[in-house]
């Protein structure tokens, strides 16, 4: 479908008779929401639209910390991408990289990338210096702020306590209690969103409607939408021949964006025609084996579940005595002292 629909980038390129030179390489992977990848074209370094970020050279590598924006009506949520996100990725979504890649030297801006790009620490010194003065410990370092700063905005304790500022206001990051409680949740977080392909399935029990074992063709999503069987949603109904049991009521407490990973995932793996030309975008094309979406179910309930046992661990934001230090913020988007130097610019 995407290879045959333009964006307004593209329509305006073209009626100006632009010429922008793509190569296959261009083609990148991005990430839709947990659980949801596409593509998009890197054209000359044009920004595309309904991407949150503009294009990144090929092989850089990047986390961003994706947080809404100001405008977003959804309750506030946060989550971490290693890929191109989308737009919407989280509601208005404002990204704050790892690190901010600049093109050095002069280069021909008819190459679809600079030839010489080079890496800036996008967690200031400045930062660095105040959580090793605030906590006297000086082996923090910049990956454990960042990290720290993704296990804080899980922590339920300070979504309750800054509620109204989060609903209208960038997240402004306090001195927790325990700096590496939450550095080390963060990591584990980090880890479990950005390894939800690879990473462990939930035993989720396959029950086939039919007397005999299922064919790999049983596994296939039909044109209806998948479904659960009941207002506890602990079964899924895949389709007319499978469904999902001992769904654990854990699995529908983590959400991302308005809905719980399973439900943004049952959302967009459904077949759509489009209107106007006629393409159907099929999921079933995305599986070699059809019994693999079983596996991918499995294994967004097991990062469901996984989220909300370490987020309920994480001990209260802040102590009586450390509460006068959340007036003042060690990460906003201007300002200083700031852990995040800036977010990323958005299409």
């Amino acid at each position: 479908q995407t290879d045959r629909q333009t964006d307004r980038q593209t329509d305006r390129q073209t009626d100006r008779q632009n010429k922008s030179r793509y190569l296959p390489l261009g083609r990148r992977l991005g990430q839709a929401i947990l659980g949801s990848r596409g593509r998009y074209d890197a054209r000359s370094g044009d920004r595309i639209e309904g991407a949150a970020l503009p294009a990144l050279p090929l092989r850089a590598e990047n986390r961003v910390i994706c947080v809404p924006g100001i405008g977003s009506t959804r309750r506030f949520s946060v989550l971490v991408a290693d890929r191109m996100p989308d737009l919407h990725f989280i509601e208005f979504g404002q990204c704050f990289p790892r690190w901010i890649y600049l093109p050095r030297g002069i280069f021909d801006e008819t190459d679809l990338f600079p030839t010489e790009l080079g890496r800036m620490d996008n967690v200031t010194d400045t930062a660095l210096s105040a959580f090793r003065k605030h906590y006297g410990d000086d082996g923090i370092s910049k990956d454990m702020i960042f990290d720290y700063v993704y296990g804080v905005l899980h922590a339920p304790s300070y979504r309750e306590r800054f509620a109204n500022d989060l609903a209208k206001a960038l997240p402004r990051i306090p001195f927790a209690s325990d700096f590496h409680t939450f550095a080390g949740a963060g990591h584990a977080l980090m880890d479990l969103h950005l390894g939800y392909e690879d990473c462990e399935e939930y035993p989720l029990d396959v029950i086939f409607a039919q007397a005999g074992e299922p064919r790999p063709e049983h596994f296939r999503i039909g044109r209806r939408a998948m479904r659960f069987a009941a207002d506890e949603r602990s079964v899924l109904i895949v389709n007319d021949h499978i469904r999902l049991a001992g769904i654990p009521p854990e699995a529908h407490r983590y959400e991302v964006n308005g809905r719980t990973p399973l439900e943004w995932f049952i959302d967009r793996y459904r077949i759509v025609q489009d209107k106007q030309s006629g393409i159907v975008n099929d999921p079933n094309a995305w599986f070699d084996d059809p019994r693999d979406l079983i596996a991918a179910f499995r294994r967004i309930v097991y990062i469901s579940v996984e989220t909300a046992r370490i987020v309920v661990m994480l001990p209260d934001m802040l102590a009586e005595a450390d509460r006068d230090s959340a007036q003042q913020p060690v990460v906003e988007p201007r300002g200083a002292p700031r852990a995040v130097r800036r977010p990323a610019d958005k299409a």
